[in-house]
Protein backbone atom coordinates (compact mmCIF):
# COMPACT_ATOMS: atom_id res chain seq x y z
CA UNK A 1 0.00 0.00 0.00
CA UNK A 2 1.11 3.66 -1.25
CA UNK A 3 1.93 5.95 1.46
CA UNK A 4 0.25 8.99 1.85
CA UNK A 5 2.43 10.87 4.11
CA UNK A 6 3.70 13.99 2.38
CA UNK A 7 6.69 13.81 0.33
CA UNK A 8 9.44 15.78 1.37
CA UNK A 9 9.21 17.78 -1.64
CA UNK A 10 5.63 19.04 -0.87
CA UNK A 11 6.45 19.86 2.07
CA UNK A 12 9.72 22.37 1.06
CA UNK A 13 9.36 25.93 1.94
CA UNK A 14 6.92 25.32 5.42
CA UNK A 15 9.36 27.20 7.01
CA UNK A 16 9.62 29.93 4.91
CA UNK A 17 5.90 30.48 5.15
CA UNK A 18 6.42 30.28 8.75
CA UNK A 19 8.87 32.96 8.59
CA UNK A 20 6.95 35.34 6.60
CA UNK A 21 4.08 35.09 9.11
CA UNK A 22 6.18 35.49 12.12
CA UNK A 23 7.80 38.56 10.70
CA UNK A 24 4.25 40.03 9.79
CA UNK A 25 5.01 39.96 6.15
CA UNK A 26 1.92 38.49 4.59
CA UNK A 27 -1.27 37.35 6.51
CA UNK A 28 -3.44 35.74 4.08
CA UNK A 29 -3.18 32.82 1.51
CA UNK A 30 -2.84 35.52 -1.16
CA UNK A 31 -0.40 37.51 -0.15
CA UNK A 32 2.02 34.04 0.86
CA UNK A 33 1.26 32.87 -2.80
CA UNK A 34 2.06 36.27 -4.46
CA UNK A 35 5.58 37.13 -2.11
CA UNK A 36 6.61 33.21 -2.30
CA UNK A 37 5.55 32.87 -6.59
CA UNK A 38 3.68 30.01 -5.73
CA UNK A 39 0.13 28.72 -6.40
CA UNK A 40 -2.53 29.64 -3.85
CA UNK A 41 -2.94 25.66 -3.57
CA UNK A 42 0.56 25.38 -2.91
CA UNK A 43 0.92 27.36 0.21
CA UNK A 44 -2.24 26.07 0.75
CA UNK A 45 -0.79 22.36 1.89
CA UNK A 46 1.61 24.09 3.92
CA UNK A 47 -0.38 26.30 5.78
CA UNK A 48 -2.19 23.30 6.80
CA UNK A 49 0.76 21.52 8.04
CA UNK A 50 1.47 24.24 9.94
CA UNK A 51 -1.99 24.75 11.42
CA UNK A 52 -1.44 20.80 12.12
CA UNK A 53 1.18 21.90 14.31
CA UNK A 54 -0.47 24.72 16.08
CA UNK A 55 2.08 27.19 14.62
CA UNK A 56 -0.32 29.63 13.22
CA UNK A 57 -3.71 30.53 14.38
CA UNK A 58 -6.89 32.03 12.39
CA UNK A 59 -7.12 35.83 13.90
CA UNK A 60 -10.52 36.67 11.43
CA UNK A 61 -10.98 37.76 7.90
CA UNK A 62 -9.56 40.84 5.69
CA UNK A 63 -12.25 43.53 5.52
CA UNK A 64 -12.42 47.14 3.36
CA UNK A 65 -11.98 44.74 0.11
CA UNK A 66 -13.86 43.60 -2.94
CA UNK A 67 -15.18 40.40 -3.28
CA UNK A 68 -14.96 37.64 -0.62
CA UNK A 69 -13.02 38.45 2.68
CA UNK A 70 -9.97 36.27 2.99
CA UNK A 71 -8.99 34.74 6.48
CA UNK A 72 -6.17 36.40 8.03
CA UNK A 73 -3.61 34.08 9.43
CA UNK A 74 -0.51 34.69 12.28
CA UNK A 75 2.00 33.35 14.07
CA UNK A 76 1.00 31.09 17.24
CA UNK A 77 3.37 32.54 20.15
CA UNK A 78 1.42 29.85 22.81
CA UNK A 79 2.61 27.09 20.72
CA UNK A 80 5.45 26.57 22.93
CA UNK A 81 7.65 27.43 25.37
CA UNK A 82 11.71 28.58 25.84
CA UNK A 83 13.62 27.90 29.11
CA UNK A 84 16.02 31.44 30.06
CA UNK A 85 18.50 32.05 32.18
CA UNK A 86 21.31 34.69 32.80
CA UNK A 87 23.75 33.33 35.41
CA UNK A 88 25.50 36.17 37.44
CA UNK A 89 28.64 35.86 39.94
CA UNK A 90 26.28 35.74 42.61
CA UNK A 91 22.80 35.25 41.37
CA UNK A 92 20.73 34.47 38.35
CA UNK A 93 17.76 35.69 36.37
CA UNK A 94 15.67 32.78 35.09
CA UNK A 95 11.95 32.87 32.90
CA UNK A 96 9.65 30.53 31.17
CA UNK A 97 8.81 32.44 28.27
CA UNK A 98 6.44 31.38 24.71
CA UNK A 99 7.47 31.84 21.14
CA UNK A 100 7.64 35.79 21.35
CA UNK A 101 10.27 35.61 24.36
CA UNK A 102 7.43 37.26 26.57
CA UNK A 103 7.85 35.94 29.98
CA UNK A 104 5.09 33.54 31.29
CA UNK A 105 6.80 32.46 34.86
CA UNK A 106 9.88 34.56 36.53
CA UNK A 107 12.47 34.23 39.07
CA UNK A 108 15.70 35.40 40.96
CA UNK A 109 17.71 33.15 42.56
CA UNK A 110 20.46 33.46 44.68
CA UNK A 111 23.94 31.66 43.93
CA UNK A 112 27.30 31.44 44.39
CA UNK A 113 29.62 30.63 40.91
CA UNK A 114 32.43 29.10 43.54
CA UNK A 115 30.64 26.31 44.04
CA UNK A 116 31.19 25.05 40.98
CA UNK A 117 29.23 24.27 37.80
CA UNK A 118 27.61 20.74 39.54
CA UNK A 119 25.77 23.25 42.03
CA UNK A 120 24.87 25.53 38.92
CA UNK A 121 22.87 22.34 36.89
CA UNK A 122 20.77 21.19 39.99
CA UNK A 123 19.72 24.53 40.39
CA UNK A 124 18.51 25.43 36.81
CA UNK A 125 17.03 22.02 36.81
CA UNK A 126 15.13 22.33 39.96
CA UNK A 127 13.86 25.92 38.88
CA UNK A 128 13.23 25.42 35.74
CA UNK A 129 10.67 22.19 36.68
CA UNK A 130 8.98 24.24 38.81
CA UNK A 131 8.59 26.70 36.34
CA UNK A 132 7.00 24.82 33.60
CA UNK A 133 4.73 22.78 36.28
CA UNK A 134 3.57 26.47 37.10
CA UNK A 135 2.87 27.78 33.60
CA UNK A 136 1.55 23.87 32.68
CA UNK A 137 4.00 23.30 30.23
CA UNK A 138 5.92 20.02 29.75
CA UNK A 139 8.28 18.58 27.45
CA UNK A 140 6.01 18.50 24.82
CA UNK A 141 6.19 22.36 24.38
CA UNK A 142 9.61 23.18 25.05
CA UNK A 143 11.56 24.43 22.24
CA UNK A 144 14.76 24.79 23.74
CA UNK A 145 16.65 26.50 26.39
CA UNK A 146 19.22 29.21 26.34
CA UNK A 147 21.73 29.96 29.32
CA UNK A 148 23.62 33.18 29.70
CA UNK A 149 27.08 32.27 31.48
CA UNK A 150 29.65 35.28 32.65
CA UNK A 151 33.36 35.44 31.20
CA UNK A 152 36.18 32.94 32.13
CA UNK A 153 37.75 35.86 33.10
CA UNK A 154 34.68 36.80 35.67
CA UNK A 155 34.58 33.26 37.36
CA UNK A 156 38.45 33.59 37.74
CA UNK A 157 37.96 36.25 39.96
CA UNK A 158 36.31 34.34 41.91
CA UNK A 159 38.43 32.13 42.96
CA UNK A 160 36.89 28.74 40.78
CA UNK A 161 39.13 27.52 38.63
CA UNK A 162 37.93 28.69 34.69
CA UNK A 163 39.20 24.81 33.28
CA UNK A 164 36.46 23.36 35.90
CA UNK A 165 34.09 25.19 34.15
CA UNK A 166 35.33 25.11 30.73
CA UNK A 167 35.66 21.32 30.48
CA UNK A 168 31.67 20.68 32.39
CA UNK A 169 29.30 19.87 29.45
CA UNK A 170 26.92 22.02 31.13
CA UNK A 171 24.84 21.98 27.60
CA UNK A 172 24.95 18.37 27.10
CA UNK A 173 24.08 17.72 31.14
CA UNK A 174 21.00 20.17 30.28
CA UNK A 175 20.64 18.33 26.34
CA UNK A 176 19.93 15.05 27.88
CA UNK A 177 17.90 15.97 30.40
CA UNK A 178 15.11 17.75 28.70
CA UNK A 179 15.60 16.40 25.25
CA UNK A 180 16.15 19.66 23.72
CA UNK A 181 18.25 21.86 22.03
CA UNK A 182 20.52 24.08 24.54
CA UNK A 183 22.57 27.49 23.81
CA UNK A 184 24.72 28.69 26.06
CA UNK A 185 26.67 31.99 25.34
CA UNK A 186 28.38 35.38 27.24
CA UNK A 187 25.72 36.69 28.95
CA UNK A 188 26.68 40.10 27.45
CA UNK A 189 25.81 38.80 24.08
CA UNK A 190 22.54 38.00 25.13
CA UNK A 191 22.30 41.04 26.43
CA UNK A 192 23.08 43.03 23.15
CA UNK A 193 20.91 40.64 21.08
CA UNK A 194 17.94 41.13 23.86
CA UNK A 195 18.44 45.33 23.34
CA UNK A 196 19.04 45.12 19.92
CA UNK A 197 15.75 43.14 18.45
CA UNK A 198 13.77 44.77 21.23
CA UNK A 199 14.94 48.38 21.34
CA UNK A 200 17.02 48.75 18.50
CA UNK A 201 16.36 46.49 15.36
CA UNK A 202 17.49 49.07 12.71
CA UNK A 203 21.11 49.67 14.29
CA UNK A 204 23.50 48.04 11.80
CA UNK A 205 26.28 48.25 13.98
CA UNK A 206 25.29 47.92 17.58
CA UNK A 207 27.34 47.98 21.15
CA UNK A 208 25.31 46.99 24.45
CA UNK A 209 28.38 47.72 27.43
CA UNK A 210 27.96 46.33 30.82
CA UNK A 211 29.05 49.10 33.87
CA UNK A 212 29.05 46.58 36.41
CA UNK A 213 31.30 44.85 39.27
CA UNK A 214 33.02 44.61 35.71
CA UNK A 215 33.18 45.90 32.33
CA UNK A 216 32.58 43.88 29.78
CA UNK A 217 30.22 44.53 26.13
CA UNK A 218 28.53 42.80 23.37
CA UNK A 219 28.64 43.69 19.59
CA UNK A 220 25.60 43.16 16.92
CA UNK A 221 26.75 43.93 13.43
CA UNK A 222 23.79 43.08 10.73
CA UNK A 223 21.71 41.71 13.20
CA UNK A 224 24.24 38.83 14.27
CA UNK A 225 26.56 38.43 17.42
CA UNK A 226 29.83 38.94 16.74
CA UNK A 227 32.25 36.98 19.27
CA UNK A 228 35.82 37.23 18.06
CA UNK A 229 38.25 34.24 17.18
CA UNK A 230 38.29 32.88 20.48
CA UNK A 231 35.36 34.45 22.31
CA UNK A 232 36.50 37.16 23.79
CA UNK A 233 35.54 39.95 21.59
CA UNK A 234 34.36 42.73 24.01
CA UNK A 235 36.90 42.11 27.01
CA UNK A 236 37.32 45.98 27.55
CA UNK A 237 37.30 45.85 30.91
CA UNK A 238 40.84 44.04 30.87
CA UNK A 239 42.05 47.05 28.55
CA UNK A 240 45.07 48.98 30.26
CA UNK A 241 44.87 52.34 31.65
CA UNK A 242 47.67 54.60 31.84
CA UNK A 243 49.46 55.37 34.73
CA UNK A 244 47.81 52.57 36.70
CA UNK A 245 49.02 49.28 38.07
CA UNK A 246 46.44 47.61 40.59
CA UNK A 247 46.38 44.03 39.89
CA UNK A 248 43.93 42.11 38.17
CA UNK A 249 42.38 38.77 38.41
CA UNK A 250 43.83 38.43 34.29
CA UNK A 251 47.07 38.38 35.68
CA UNK A 252 48.02 41.66 34.32
CA UNK A 253 48.25 45.16 35.84
CA UNK A 254 46.39 48.40 35.32
CA UNK A 255 43.08 47.24 33.39
CA UNK A 256 40.40 49.03 33.03
CA UNK A 257 37.89 46.90 35.75
CA UNK A 258 41.26 47.83 38.38
CA UNK A 259 40.37 51.73 37.53
CA UNK A 260 36.41 52.09 36.80
CA UNK A 261 34.68 48.81 37.84
CA UNK A 262 32.05 49.30 40.70
CA UNK A 263 34.25 46.67 42.89
CA UNK A 264 37.13 48.99 42.45
CA UNK A 265 35.05 52.23 42.93
CA UNK A 266 33.63 50.45 46.19
CA UNK A 267 36.87 49.88 47.23
CA UNK A 268 38.04 52.93 47.02
CA UNK A 269 35.01 54.34 48.77
CA UNK A 270 35.52 52.29 51.80
CA UNK A 271 39.11 53.18 52.05
CA UNK A 272 37.58 56.95 52.76
CA UNK A 273 35.31 55.68 55.21
CA UNK A 274 32.33 54.38 53.60
CA UNK A 275 30.78 50.51 54.75
CA UNK A 276 30.09 49.40 51.46
CA UNK A 277 31.46 46.79 49.15
CA UNK A 278 29.67 46.41 45.91
CA UNK A 279 28.50 48.10 42.65
CA UNK A 280 24.81 48.54 44.06
CA UNK A 281 26.28 50.19 46.92
CA UNK A 282 28.16 52.68 45.08
CA UNK A 283 25.30 53.47 43.11
CA UNK A 284 23.01 54.24 46.22
CA UNK A 285 25.22 56.37 47.34
CA UNK A 286 25.45 58.36 44.03
CA UNK A 287 21.74 58.27 43.94
CA UNK A 288 21.57 59.90 47.40
CA UNK A 289 23.62 62.63 46.22
CA UNK A 290 26.34 62.16 48.11
CA UNK A 291 29.26 64.10 46.72
CA UNK A 292 32.78 61.29 47.17
CA UNK A 293 30.86 58.53 45.50
CA UNK A 294 28.95 61.44 42.38
CA UNK A 295 32.50 62.02 41.39
CA UNK A 296 33.56 58.92 41.59
CA UNK A 297 31.04 57.31 39.20
CA UNK A 298 31.68 60.43 36.91
CA UNK A 299 35.37 59.69 36.89
CA UNK A 300 34.64 56.10 36.23
CA UNK A 301 32.27 57.60 32.99
CA UNK A 302 35.30 59.50 31.99
CA UNK A 303 37.58 56.32 32.12
CA UNK A 304 35.09 54.12 30.41
CA UNK A 305 33.99 56.65 27.81
CA UNK A 306 38.42 57.03 26.86
CA UNK A 307 37.69 53.15 25.85
CA UNK A 308 35.22 53.03 24.52
CA UNK A 309 36.08 55.80 22.11
CA UNK A 310 38.51 53.55 20.64
CA UNK A 311 36.04 51.34 19.62
CA UNK A 312 33.61 53.91 18.19
CA UNK A 313 36.60 54.97 15.93
CA UNK A 314 37.02 50.82 14.76
CA UNK A 315 33.23 49.98 14.65
CA UNK A 316 31.33 53.22 14.01
CA UNK A 317 28.36 52.10 15.59
CA UNK A 318 25.34 53.41 15.32
CA UNK A 319 24.12 52.92 19.05
CA UNK A 320 25.89 52.15 22.50
CA UNK A 321 23.17 50.50 24.83
CA UNK A 322 24.71 50.88 28.49
CA UNK A 323 23.63 48.86 31.35
CA UNK A 324 24.30 48.15 34.78
CA UNK A 325 24.47 49.74 38.12
CA UNK A 326 27.23 52.41 37.52
CA UNK A 327 24.58 53.88 34.72
CA UNK A 328 21.78 53.24 37.37
CA UNK A 329 23.60 55.73 39.67
CA UNK A 330 21.92 59.45 38.48
CA UNK A 331 23.32 61.06 35.03
CA UNK A 332 26.83 61.58 36.03
CA UNK A 333 27.94 58.01 34.43
CA UNK A 334 27.04 58.49 30.85
CA UNK A 335 27.80 62.87 31.22
CA UNK A 336 31.27 61.54 32.17
CA UNK A 337 31.26 58.96 29.15
CA UNK A 338 29.74 61.96 26.23
CA UNK A 339 32.75 64.17 27.70
CA UNK A 340 35.70 61.55 27.16
CA UNK A 341 33.78 60.08 23.70
CA UNK A 342 33.61 63.54 22.66
CA UNK A 343 37.13 64.38 23.56
CA UNK A 344 39.13 61.39 22.06
CA UNK A 345 36.78 59.89 19.78
CA UNK A 346 36.42 60.87 15.75
CA UNK A 347 34.02 63.76 16.06
CA UNK A 348 32.27 62.74 13.07
CA UNK A 349 31.77 58.84 14.81
CA UNK A 350 31.21 60.57 18.02
CA UNK A 351 28.57 62.31 16.56
CA UNK A 352 26.59 59.66 14.88
CA UNK A 353 26.34 56.95 18.18
CA UNK A 354 23.31 57.61 20.16
CA UNK A 355 24.35 57.01 23.67
CA UNK A 356 21.37 55.72 25.87
CA UNK A 357 20.45 53.67 29.01
CA UNK A 358 19.33 49.79 28.29
CA UNK A 359 15.69 50.04 28.14
CA UNK A 360 15.28 46.61 29.13
CA UNK A 361 18.21 46.12 31.66
CA UNK A 362 18.48 43.29 33.45
CA UNK A 363 15.43 41.52 31.53
CA UNK A 364 17.18 42.38 28.04
CA UNK A 365 19.64 38.99 28.68
CA UNK A 366 17.10 36.50 29.37
CA UNK A 367 15.40 37.92 26.27
CA UNK A 368 18.27 37.25 24.36
CA UNK A 369 18.03 34.03 25.96
CA UNK A 370 14.87 33.16 24.73
CA UNK A 371 15.19 34.77 20.90
CA UNK A 372 18.21 32.60 20.56
CA UNK A 373 16.18 29.29 20.82
CA UNK A 374 13.37 30.91 19.53
CA UNK A 375 15.24 32.31 15.89
CA UNK A 376 16.68 28.87 15.79
CA UNK A 377 14.27 26.50 16.80
CA UNK A 378 11.93 28.28 13.98
CA UNK A 379 14.63 29.07 11.82
CA UNK A 380 12.80 28.34 8.20
CA UNK A 381 15.41 24.95 7.29
CA UNK A 382 14.23 23.62 11.14
CA UNK A 383 10.73 24.00 10.55
CA UNK A 384 11.15 22.00 7.42
CA UNK A 385 13.34 19.74 8.99
CA UNK A 386 10.83 19.42 11.83
CA UNK A 387 7.59 19.00 9.93
CA UNK A 388 9.44 16.27 7.57
CA UNK A 389 10.49 14.25 10.36
CA UNK A 390 6.83 14.38 11.73
CA UNK A 391 5.40 13.66 8.40
CA UNK A 392 7.55 10.67 8.42
CA UNK A 393 6.83 9.31 11.99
Amino acid sequence: MASTNPSPLRLARTGEVLDLLRRGAAETTADLAATMGLARSTVTERLDVLLKHGLIVSVGETSGARGRPASRLAFNASAGVTLAAQVGMSGMLMAVTNLAADVLWYRKVDIDVSEGPEALLRDLERHFDEGLAEVGGDAGRLYGLGIGMPGDLEIAGTGATTAQWRSFPLADRLRERYERPVFTDRDVNFLALGEHRTSWPDARVFLCLKVGTVIACGLIIDGQVVRGATGLLGEIGHTKVHGHEAPCTCGSRGCLNTVAGGAALAARLHEHGFDIRTAREVSELANRGVLEAVQEVREAGRQIGDVVAGAINLLNPDVIAVWGYLVDAGDQFLVGMQEAIYKTALPAAARAVTLARSPYGDDAGLRGAALTVIEHTLDPDAIDAFVTESAAA
